[in-house]
């Protein structure tokens, strides 16, 4: 049976005599015909653009005329007709040879289970394997003797038949069938069961290497891919949707209720497939989080690995939940896409709202109130956000705050009470009292109002609250923002937002319009800051485009939550509600997850709007907006970050230590639970001064991390259980309480230890034996090259090289886990092929050969980096790590180095670094793989050396 053609699927009947438990009858009753009589006109809407038309239901051979229905497919022209069945009728042979007469060419048989027990449990009706197998030997009998039809065997993987699926396709295989369908069964009400992915996979790797089974016989349908892993011998598909055309309206409730089941949680945000696939059935999340979830690389073989929004910026899920407190706003936005009334949220559904954004595993959530204007509820916000920070505290989470407001409510008593939450001010405000009256028109007559709300942002201002100011910009008045800009400036705004209205046309003229607009702004802000006054604009960092694709999470009044496109576009793109939403947070369980990809919204949209429609002609329009202002935006950070630094130092930027090494224990252990292939162990960060005064650092003075609150830190794994820990820091084995603290890790439940250390503390007498007795098993120690003078002159230590090399010897002999590294520098760059031939070859340690990041250094960072093609012309090692993927192929291959040589202590480091891709390799096929350059390296030597792999300029 070839593989079915998009669209050639006809529900003519949802009338069953089967009862399965994952049936998706509710979801086919807005596909199915009314009655059969309807076929014909079904049949010729499909046939303009199909030969191909296969009948379903329900159960199409419970109709007294299914013989005629598919001679009825046949006098319409269709040279293939098939039939999805159960196959209990057709142990009639008469009826089965009947319907291959009028022209039946291929056959779905379902079958669940030889096991009768197993199959008729999962069909609600005894007895009926014997009748699905006397139907399918009939059909089979048939085929055999007529040539015709063509027989595939369907079935489900669930838990009650997945240790019976080999047995079942191969015993089916002798019978004669060569062709086979497993689906993801549909989990409900009905059926909520889901199998484990490990098992799902043992069971389909067993089944494709069955010498019993025909060569590729069996497809599995429906599944995540990264179910089966990158390399794997399972025939896997994405799920298709093959109904034919339906009434528009009825065809996208069924596609939106489909949807429904499925979510992509955090991991899927990486995956190469992230765009075709729809993610994890919801119920399938809950069972079995997201632990065994590996995102896909790009460049798997015959899958789309590019996405027509590679061009925009990476979205992250931040944690954030949008509430609407009530509808009702004192302001008429000519802009407002949200269709606002007097509906106000209930308690009931502001408190749901929260205990479902506190489910997330996240540590920093966020709660934004949105509206209508909020404040005409602040007491129902404030309440809400008491109660919400208590029950974070209590569970050890922190929640932020965002107040969208159009400004009339916000008193300085409402600032001053705001102060006690983390609270941050979104300020619509669009310019001046006149701009205001042209765009943001108020309900009821107030000759003050305008400058009620300048005077209410002055008090912000000065307040101290974190804030923005949000203003919009129309097609048709786009030539006065930088006049508007510069108003908000004088009124003391230093953080602003600038936003193009969604909704309206946005034709090319007013699209350059704007870009050119944003440029003017962006060269505003630079002359003020040189001024030295401050007008920052989110806009060129933020990442947000394209906007009509947001996915962000917003609950409605009633409770409903949706994509948050589906209010505030509302008035623009109709009939939005249907299908982004998401369910009620009444029903709701887990907020992970929730939160769909762009480029699952995109698909969204254009499976709501026709081709050719208006609305999504406006969509496209607006997707093409989003890229003109990215483009803008791109070369506008790319000024900022290529412009000439003079002598000023470079500035440390450490992206992970906030975040992740200077977090709690308990914080680490749930960055570790959503990274499980990086973060592998929680990290104690030890500061104190170090031993050596490398080229690439510089010695500082450091205030030595207290003992005390580094037990503190220990005392967490009491209720965590973590037996391994990364002691990492200038130099942690030279804390002056280094064995206080190595104790009290072990009396904690710590029984593995690895440091990041120079080797020194290692050279004393005893002091090897002395670590690796109290649990200090796995070392990770920088070795620079392979000759003494130059290893010394790198670290600014006289004797380094020998004591070092020493160290690495006696370690190596009692058994520890080693790892070595080294920065690559013009210093060492002549000699790094004898370093690794010495480590790796002598001595048959891993080694990693690491990039050097700017910072505040002995030498300037010019002084220190080679230019990449120094590389290409001076290295033949096989050890680099974290070098853009294009300049190590030239050098390595194409082969990513093994995980195992990098330390898991020196993977966190490289994470640790302020890495950018430049915009000529946004089409790169190796960018998900690749970390990266510096801004630094392109300021001195440019992207020239860059080669994305497929063009990518």
């Amino acid at each position: 049976m070839s593989r079915p053609a998009p669209g050639s699927d006809i529900t003519v009947t949802l009338a069953c005599n089967n009862r399965c438990a994952f049936c998706p009858r509710s979801t086919l009753r807005h596909v199915s015909l009314d009655s059969p009589a309807d076929l014909a006109s079904r049949l010729d809407t499909l046939r303009s653009r199909s030969d191909r038309v296969v009948l379903t239901g329900g159960e199409v051979t419970l109709l007294p005329e299914a013989p005629d229905l598919v001679a009825l497919c046949r006098r319409r022209g269709f040279r293939q007709v098939g039939l999805i069945t159960n196959g209990r009728r057709l142990s009639d042979r008469r009826l089965a040879q009947r319907l291959v007469e009028a022209g039946l060419t291929e056959v779905c048989v379902t079958v669940y289970d030889l096991r009768p027990e197993v199959h008729d449990a999962l069909t609600g009706v005894p007895g009926s394997l014997a009748e699905t197998l006397a139907g399918l030997d009939n059909l089979l009998a048939l085929a055999r003797t007529r040539g015709s039809p063509s027989i595939r065997v369907a079935t489900v993987a669930c838990t009650a038949n997945l240790d019976g699926l080999q047995a079942t396709i191969a015993a089916l295989s002798g019978r004669g069938v060569y062709r086979f369908l497993v689906a993801d069964a549909i989990l409900g009400p009905g059926h909520d069961e889901p199998a484990a992915r490990p098992d799902l996979r043992r069971v389909a790797e067993r089944v494709a290497t069955d010498p019993r089974v025909p060569p590729r016989a069996v497809v599995w349908r429906g599944f995540p891919p990264c179910t089966w892993g990158d390399s794997s011998p399972v025939r896997g598909e994405l799920h298709h949707i093959e109904t034919a055309d339906a009434d528009p309206g009825r065809l996208g409730a069924y596609l939106s209720a489909f949807r429904g089941h499925f979510v992509q949680p955090e991991p899927c945000d990486s995956c190469a497939l992230n765009e075709a696939c729809p993610g994890v059935q919801r119920l399938a999340l809950e069972r079995f989080g997201v632990g065994d979830l590996v995102p896909l690389p790009a460049g798997r073989p015959g899958e789309r690995t590019t996405s027509e929004l590679a061009d925009f910026d990476t979205w992250r899920d931040p944690g954030r939940l949008a509430v609407t407190p009530t509808l009702a706003c004192q302001m008429r936005c000519v802009y407002c896409g949200v269709q606002l009334g007097g509906a106000h949220a209930s308690p009931e559904v502001l408190d749901r709202s929260v205990d479902l954004l506190l489910t997330s595993r996240r540590d920093r959530l966020e709660l934004q109130f949105f509206g209508g204007e909020p404040l005409l509820r602040w007491r129902e916000v404030e309440r809400t956000m008491d109660r919400a920070t208590g029950l974070a505290e209590e569970r050890g989470k922190q929640i932020r705050y965002t107040l969208t407001t159009n400004g009339l409510l916000l008193t300085p008593d409402v600032l001053e009470r705001a102060a006690d939450h983390e609270l941050r001010v979104l300020f619509s405000i669009d310019g001046d009292p006149r701009q205001m009256a042209a765009q943001r028109p108020l309900v009821s007559v107030n000759p003050d109002a305008y400058r009620t709300v300048e005077a209410n942002l002055a008090h912000l201002v000065r307040s101290g609250v974190p804030y923005f100011a949000n203003l919009v910009a129309r097609p048709e008045d786009v030539g006065g923002l930088a006049a508007r800009v510069r108003y908000l400036a004088d009124l003391g705004v230093e953080t602003l937002q600038i936003c193009y209205a969604t909704g309206p046309e946005w034709p090319p003229p007013a699209v350059r319009a704007f870009c050119e607009a944003l440029r003017e702004c962006a060269a505003f802000a630079e002359q003020l800051s040189g001024d030295g006054r401050r007008l920052r604009i989110q806009n060129l960092t933020s990442g947000a485009e394209p906007t009509l694709l947001s996915n962000d999470l917003l609950v409605d009044v009633d409770g409903t939550l949706y994509g948050d496109a589906a209010l505030f576009a509302e008035r623009a793109l109709p009939g939005l509600r249907d299908a982004y939403r998401m369910g009620s947070v009444f029903e709701l369980t887990r907020f992970d997850g929730l939160r769909r990809s762009r480029e699952r919204n995109l698909a969204i949209l254009r499976e709501t709007y026709p081709e050719g429609s208006e609305v999504r002609e406006r969509v496209e329009q607006h997707l093409e907006l989003g890229r003109a202002v990215q483009h803008t935006v791109d070369g506008l950070s790319r000024r900022r970050t290529t412009r000439p630094t003079g002598r000023r130092p470079a500035k440390d930027r450490n992206p992970l230590r906030r975040r992740f090494v200077d977090a709690s224990l308990r914080e680490q252990v749930h960055w570790m639970e959503r990274r499980p292939d990086v973060f592998r162990l929680p990290l104690l960060a030890l500061q104190n001064p170090c031993v050596h005064d490398c080229l690439f650092c510089k010695q500082k003075e450091l205030e030595v991390t207290d003992t005390a609150d580094v037990e503190a830190w220990l005392s967490g794994n009491q209720a965590l259980g973590c037996e391994r820990l990364g002691l990492v820091g200038n130099e942690p084995l030279a804390h002056p309480d280094i064995d206080r603290i190595v104790r009290a890790a072990g009396e904690h439940g710590f029984s593995r230890i690895e440091a990041l250390t120079s080797a020194v503390p290692l050279t004393a007498d005893g002091a090897i034996e002395r670590w690796i007795g109290a649990g200090v098993r796995g070392f990770a120690i920088p070795l620079f090259a392979a000759e003494p003078e130059i290893h010394d002159g790198i670290v600014g230590a006289s004797g380094s090289f020998h004591g070092t090399l020493d160290v690495l010897a006696r370690l190596r002999d009692l058994g520890a886990n080693l790892h070595v590294h080294a920065n690559v520098l013009r210093q060492n760059l002549a000699h790094l092929d004898e370093l690794e031939r010495r480590v790796v070859g002598d001595l048959g340690i891993p080694l990693s050969l690491i990039p050097v990041r700017p910072k505040r250094a002995n030498l300037p960072y010019r002084d220190l980096v080679p230019r990449y093609r120094e590389m290409v012309d001076h290295l033949h090692v096989r050890s680099l790590v974290a070098f853009p993927r294009c300049v190590a192929a030239e050098i390595q291959g194409d082969e990513t180095p093994d995980a195992a040589r990098i330390s898991d202590l020196l993977k966190v480091y490289v994470l640790d670094q302020p890495f950018l891709k430049p915009p000529k390799c946004r089409r790169c096929g190796w960018r998900s793989r690749c970390t990266g350059t510096f801004a630094a390296y392109l300021a001195l030597y440019g992207d020239g050396e860059l080669r994305p792999r497929g063009g990518g300029e």
